[in-house]
């Protein structure tokens, strides 16, 4: 029955109706190496890895797999449980909890260091040999308490409970706080000596930021001051000053800006009275709308003059092939071979026309037209364009160069019917015939035709090889012998 066989590769899944092997599967190729398996048991490797897979029986309730360096063992339940613990067991579950007798603690604290806690980053105390206590929050702060006093290793905050009357000596270190009660420190500046310079990243300044008292450069300072301006003109940081686009305006100019006799300053507009030196046109060529003469004073119109240009004012250079004139003559056509030129017409005669210097005519009518022509048009070494469409009314096109460039990206074949087999032909034989690469139309395929030579002339083809398509879907258009099909990881071919 025709229909897609699925083909296994590696990273597909098989689709076998059954499969029997005569022998175990080795362990190597991914088998377990025996025929069958223990009775509700777990597989194990043995020592090479490669050997027969294992089996070890879990058919007591509870038991469970130990490993060990003998390879892993069967543990009863109560076996896991150990001393102090009791062991429930029942179909496919354990659960281990503590004895019934274990009633009570009797000990949280280790005689040799007297550590009160589960781990080092947790709070405990610690009572030393040397009259001390050490209490520890987080690892982080700490006070000990010895003979001679408190040590604090972190920060003291007093809540009021311990009245200031019973913390006496010098403190070293941080101080968080406004500073009240607080002597022999502050800043008094009439007893500092008078500087002479600011530096701008050396030198600061004491502020409060928002409560805060903080420090701040002179560069800073600047900066923030500078930041603040605003208006016509910014300062960048540094003291650069930049003035606005569009920002000057005729109210911030002196009258002094306008020379009065060029430009001139009314009502805070500055106008331009006239260009300081005027144009002047030569009314034979180039021609104003009045005058000769342009100082901006007022509009004119520059035009060229009619008639203005003549031979004169043409260079030999603007007289290409074809054409002379210029520098100081009129331009005309040349007459050649073939082309007359008359004082109102250009004529082409076609009967002048040669090739190859032979005398075989392009043409064998004579006539300014060509409408005669008898012969085959030739052009010898040269480069035909057509820019319109060519059309080719024969039944047969030769083309005779080394490579065949279409700038086309389709070509269709057989135009002239609905119906029939069509293709390429490459020639392999005599006698313009060849092998083929063909459709074959009564197939609805493309085929090879190699062992019988297909002619030129030929009007259908007779395939002895048809070309394999692959397709991505089940497309009833391609269930044809031996298509492929590739589809969501899988790999079919049509059999027929």
């Amino acid at each position: 029955m025709a229909s897609w066989k699925k083909v296994i590769v590696s990273g597909s899944a098989a689709e076998l109706s059954s499969l029997t092997l005569d022998t175990a599967l080795p362990v190597a190729q991914g088998g377990i190496g025996a025929t069958s398996l223990t009775d509700k048991a777990v597989l194990i490797s043995q020592d090479s890895g490669t050997d027969t897979v294992g089996a070890l029986a879990l058919t007591s309730n509870g038991s469970i797999i130990v490993g060990g360096t003998n390879g892993p063992a069967v543990e009863a339940a109560s076996d896991v449980a150990g001393t102090g613990l009791d062991a429930s067991t029942g179909d496919g579950t354990l659960a281990i909890n503590v004895a019934a007798a274990q009633t009570s603690i009797t000990s949280v604290i280790n005689s040799s260091l007297g550590k009160i806690g589960t781990a080092a980053d947790q709070e405990y105390i610690t009572f030393g040999t040397s009259n001390e206590v050490n209490t520890f929050v987080n690892n982080t702060e700490r006070l000990s308490v010895t003979a001679n006093g408190v040590d604090v290793n972190g920060t003291i905050t007093n809540n009021g409970a311990v009245a200031s009357s019973h913390i006496t000596g010098s403190f070293t270190g941080s101080f968080v706080g406004d500073g009240t009660g607080l002597t022999g420190t502050g800043l008094d500046i009439d007893t500092l000596s008078e500087g002479t310079a600011l530096h701008q990243t050396q030198d600061h300044f004491v502020y409060s930021d928002n409560g805060t008292e903080k420090k701040i450069t002179f560069s800073n300072v600047e900066d923030a001051i500078f930041g603040n301006v605003s208006g016509d003109a910014t300062i960048a940081a540094g003291g650069a000053l930049t003035i606005a686009a569009d920002s000057v305006e005729g109210t911030m100019l002196n009258t002094n800006a306008a020379d009065t006799s060029t430009l001139e300053l009314s009502s805070d507009t500055l106008s331009v009275l006239k260009v300081p030196n005027a144009l002047t046109v030569d009314n034979a060529t180039i021609a104003l709308n009045s005058g000769t003469t342009f100082d901006g004073s007022g509009a004119k119109t520059i035009s060229v003059k009619d008639a203005g240009i003549d031979e004169d004012a043409l260079a030999t250079s603007v007289a290409g092939d074809g054409l002379t004139g210029g520098g100081g003559s009129a331009l005309a056509v040349g007459a050649g071979t073939g082309i007359d030129v008359s004082a109102n017409a250009i004529a082409v005669d076609v009967s002048d026309f040669m090739t190859n210097g032979s005398n075989n005519r392009v043409l064998t009518a004579t006539g300014t037209d060509g409408q005669n022509a008898e012969a085959n048009l030739t052009f010898d070494g040269s480069t035909l364009v057509v820019n319109g469409n060519l059309e080719v009314a024969g039944t047969q096109t030769t083309v005779n160069s080394t490579n065949l460039l279409i700038e086309d990206k389709f070509i269709l074949l057989n135009s002239g019917s609905a119906s029939g087999d069509g293709g390429l032909i490459v020639q392999t034989e005599s006698a313009f015939s060849g092998s083929a690469l063909v459709f074959d139309d009564s197939e609805s395929r493309w085929g090879f035709q190699f062992g019988t030579k297909l002619g030129s002339t030929a009007v259908a083809a007779a395939p002895d090889a048809y070309a394999a398509a692959v397709v991505t879907s089940d497309d009833s258009n391609y269930r044809l012998n031996g298509n492929i099909r590739v589809q969501s990881g899988d790999i079919f071919i049509y059999v027929e």
